[in-house]
Formats: C-alpha cells, structure tokens, sequence
C-alpha cells in the first residue's frame, strides 16, 4: 500500500474522485491555522500524490480505517 491508514484517512475528508482534486482541495487549506501535526501530514500526503500517477492513485481503496475489513 502506497499510503497509511492516518493519510487514508485523511483524504477521506476531501473529494477523492480524482488525484488532482485531492491535491487541490489539501493545498487550499490554510496550513498556518493547523495544527503542526496535521499540517505535517498534509504536506506528506500530498507530496507523495505528487509522485504518483492517476492510474496508480485510481488502484487505490481510499476509505476510513473503520469501513476496511480486519
């Protein structure tokens, strides 16, 4: 799995329908008012869709920890 449950869970709090309207939507929030944690988070979740392709973030399940089978 190319993410982990905390960034999965993260992009479950945005439009996921495609790679770059999740960039889009996380680059717009205002890291300043964040909390330094989640705005860490954010810069690496973002970082790596930068690196990937729409193929390969369309492969992935993107769903809240507590909707994935044990």
């Amino acid at each position: 799995m190319i993410f982990t449950v905390e960034e999965t869970n993260l992009m479950c709090c945005f439009d996921t329908s495609s790679r770059s309207k999740l960039i889009s939507e996380m680059k717009k929030l205002p890291s300043k008012e964040l909390d330094s944690g989640i705005a860490e988070l954010i810069c690496k979740t973002v970082r790596k869709l930068e690196n990937i392709t729409d193929a390969e973030f369309d492969a992935q399940y993107i769903a809240p920890d507590s909707m994935m089978d044990d």
